[in-house]
């Protein structure tokens, strides 16, 4: 049997092209999506596309106050590049992307647009646009692997963007066994984030107590020493750096810091995270720091 010539093969591949559905070859790309969000006098749309090979194009946010054009654009955000720059959801739940919320307690309704940078462990960023009087002005946070979660202000009680201290991650041990201590911020006027975990202390309470009780299981291994981490800066949070250092000197005289390389253990690992906390304010005052 004679074998088919190279001009015979092209034809034959490219009749069999001829036959798959237009936009077959688009890889997964996907019709634009477009979500809504309305707060009082302020509404938001958030458009994007899924262009497919984790690439997004087209994303654009359009926004009336009155009912009258504020806004319309896609801002540049730092850490999220696009085409790599996908829509995201808090905490991987089914609420889309797109809010409308008073982020700031001043009355007035915030955009805000929750982005995804890609990668390992990485990054859940906060767009938000705030109006400024004349138009909406961007601010970003980028709050890493942990994300967060909104609360709406309630009474006397702030709004709250509550997430976790992402700093923790990688530090004392590898990601899967780290532990990242709570964090609660509050957006100021001026579209900076600012440390407030200080001033919730039943909120801390709760976290050491979930984090001792996870340590307790895992400190006979060679990965506890991130866990160990996070319930000893809620510890200095709370103001029991005494009670905290006599809990390490117990643990290292019966042997329990142990760890895997490269990350250290034994009294190289109460001089590196003593050293964290003090450079990350668990160790002294922590009003308000500006992140």
């Amino acid at each position: 049997m004679a074998r088919p010539t190279l001009p015979a093969l092209l034809a034959a591949a490219a009749a069999a092209l001829a036959l798959l559905p237009a936009g077959a070859l688009a890889a997964d790309a996907k019709a634009p999506v477009t979500e809504t969000a309305t707060s009082g006098t302020v509404s938001a749309t958030f458009t994007s596309q899924d262009a497919g090979d984790g690439q997004f194009k087209g994303l654009n946010i359009a926004i009336t106050r009155g009912g009258a054009p504020a806004y319309s654009g896609m801002p540049k955000v730092k850490g999220c590049e696009q085409p790599y720059c996908a829509p995201d959801t808090v905490d991987g739940d089914a609420r889309q992307a797109l809010s409308v919320v008073d982020a700031n307690g001043d009355g007035e309704p915030d955009v805000i647009v929750n982005v995804y940078s890609g990668g390992a462990h990485c990054c859940e960023i906060a767009l938000v646009l705030m109006w400024n009087g004349t138009t909406y002005k961007p601010f970003t946070h980028n709050f890493a692997d942990p994300g967060y979660r909104f609360v709406a202000a309630a009474g006397d009680t702030p709004a709250q963007f509550v997430t976790a201290d992402a700093r923790f991650g990688y530090e004392y041990t590898d990601y899967a066994d780290s532990a990242m201590p709570l964090q609660i911020l509050q957006l100021g006027d001026d579209g900076t984030f600012a440390d407030q975990t200080f001033s919730h202390v039943a909120e801390i309470r709760a976290d050491a107590a979930r984090w001792k009780k996870a340590y307790t299981k895992v400190r006979r291994g060679r990965s506890s020493l991130g866990v160990l981490a996070a319930y000893i800066a809620d510890e200095h949070l709370l103001g029991r750096q005494r009670a905290a250092d006599a809990f390490l000197q117990h643990e290292l005289r019966a042997g329990r810091l142990r760890t895997v390389k490269p990350w250290p253990g034994g009294k190289a690992y109460i001089k590196l995270l003593k050293k964290d906390l003090r450079s990350w304010g668990y160790s002294g005052s922590r009003t308000g720091a500006t992140l």
